[in-house]
């Protein structure tokens, strides 16, 4: 299963979008739970205009002498489905909020017509009303004028309002006006009073016989919304109470998220500190993409840290071995000759001196071939690129006619040390001349899928089955007495590694082929 892929960055700009997001949230929330709650009281003030308006309906028509049988419907467009006809609530704030209502400038002069008497007929029934639910109601005749009211302002005209204008053209309307005043001291949150600052009005029109006859205004301040909230407070904290325990999980997430990958890079570089061996770095399933790149980076590094570590004590073992032997050999004749000088003769101090000589000619070039193997092992990436055709048709032209050269096509540019390539083709050459029975040396070389194939063919005997398994091994030589270092194939196939290539071989009776691919 893959593991999900994302970065530290992407789990920073995803708590802070969380963190930004959730007051956000709750502004546009808080702004639809008003807006909720302005709807909810205009529909409680429908409601109510509706029983109001109907009562004063029924009073007016019998004034006019028409039984409440034979009357037409309150509203004055057809009904949905020819019996209900509903009002929906309209108000919001994003309609804006209007100017409180200033006193009126102008009353009815005449009280006595039809509309006066119906209004003084459901009066009790509007006083009664605000005693209970704080609504404050208004009759309003056919010119505007109040007929009946639950409060003040009885006979006022009030044409000259956005709303009343709206209804006398025969549509509902509602709008939000700001309070004119404010009561003393804030009510409790259990009082049926409502401690808001927008008040909700609403306009509904009254008719008979398809005519409007009048208009029942309303109003009420808007449900609070802190009061409304205290009303829920229960589930208000348990919602509270999730969202504190939603954002303290995905803190605790995000932070053992990059915490525990980060403590175990730790734990395994104080384990390497301490010279412990190589552990694996498991990361946990959901670590960073950047953790995961750094698990990559170190894993590399241990297996290169480990590998360097085994280099450098196998070299160390064979190094001394190898230095041993000329250095005791060097150090037993200068003791032979100190001791023995007299009595020596001529021929006898010069064969030693030529020992001594010999032993420290080996020894220089061991420690120049040692030395060669550890610029190309810590060499770093080569920038520059070289000629292999130039390189090869060299190589063949200095061996004086014994290597024959066969050149397939081959890239225009190697990404290659020069000095690097040529080295491990010439201990290549080298090693096949000397073990070819004399017979000429076999150089191919050509560009397959990216890489360079070159393969050294010699006609000697092959490599013997016992020495097949050493031939790579440092300081492994069979012409040791010849001034045979054992290090020219671990250079070539050094030289191979380092670009990622190998360097593998065949042999057999008809000879031996070693490959070098780059």
């Amino acid at each position: 299963m893959r593991r999900p892929r994302f970065g530290i960055r992407g789990l920073l700009l995803a708590g802070s979008a969380f963190a930004l997001i959730v007051p956000l949230v709750a502004i546009v929330a808080l702004r639809f739970f008003d807006d909720q709650l302005i709807q909810r009281t205009e529909a409680q003030l429908i409601a109510e205009s509706v029983l109001i308006g109907e009562a004063w309906r029924g009073a007016w028509l019998r004034q006019q002498g028409i039984s409440h049988a034979s009357a037409a419907r309150l509203a004055s467009g057809d009904a949905v489905d020819g019996r209900y006809d509903p009002i929906e609530p309209i108000a919001r704030l994003g309609q804006g909020v209007l100017p409180p209502t200033i006193d009126p400038v102008r009353t009815a002069v005449d009280r006595e017509g039809s509309a006066w008497r119906a209004g003084r007929a459901v009066q009790p029934i509007l006083e009664g009303a605000a005693r209970v639910n704080l609504s404050s109601a208004r009759v309003l005749d056919a010119d505007g004028c109040v007929v009946a009211s639950s409060g003040a302002w009885l006979g006022a005209c009030l044409d000259d309002l956005e709303e009343v204008q709206t209804a006398l053209l025969g549509r509902y309307t509602a709008v939000l006006r700001h309070r004119a005043t404010q009561e003393a001291g804030m009510p409790l949150f259990e009082s049926i009073s409502r401690p808001g600052r927008v008040r909700v009005f609403t306009a509904t029109p009254i008719f008979a016989d398809g005519n409007l006859i009048g208009v029942v205004r309303m109003s009420r301040t808007a449900i609070d919304a802190g009061k409304a909230l205290w009303f829920d407070r229960h589930r208000m904290l348990a919602a509270l109470v999730g969202c504190g325990l939603l954002t303290g999980a995905l803190s605790l997430f995000l932070s053992r998220t990059i915490e525990r990958p980060l403590r175990a890079v730790t734990r395994t570089a104080r384990s390497i500190a301490r010279g412990e061996g190589p552990t694996p770095l498991a990361l946990p399933r959901l670590a960073p993409e950047e953790l995961r790149e750094m698990e990559r980076a170190l894993d590399q590094m241990i297996r290169q840290l480990s590998d360097r570590a085994e280099y450098i004590a196998e070299f160390a073992a064979n190094a001394s071995h190898e230095l041993k032997t000329p250095i005791a050999s060097i150090r037993g004749a200068a003791e032979l000759l100190a001791q023995q000088w007299p009595e020596m003769k001529d021929v006898e101090r010069q064969r030693f001196l030529e020992n001594i000589e010999e032993d420290a000619r080996r020894m220089e070039r061991l420690v120049a071939r040692l030395l060669h193997l550890a610029r190309i092992q810590s060499a770093p990436e080569c920038v520059e690129e070289i000629d292999p055709r130039a390189l090869f048709e060299q190589l063949a032209a200095d061996s004086g006619g014994r290597v024959r050269l066969s050149l397939g096509e081959l890239p225009v540019g190697l990404r290659i040390q020069r000095e690097h390539l040529e080295s491990a083709l010439r201990n290549l050459l080298d090693n096949a001349l000397r073990h070819g029975a004399g017979k000429p040396v076999e150089l191919e070389a050509e560009g397959c899928d990216g890489r360079v194939h070159v393969r050294v063919r010699d006609r000697g005997p092959g490599i013997s089955a016992g020495n097949r398994d050493r031939v790579f091994q440092r300081f492994f030589t069979t012409e040791r007495d010849r001034g045979g270092t054992g290090l020219g194939l671990a250079i070539a196939r050094a030289v191979a590694e380092t670009r990622g290539g190998s360097l593998e071989f065949t042999t057999g009776p008809g000879g031996t082929c070693f490959e070098l691919v780059l």
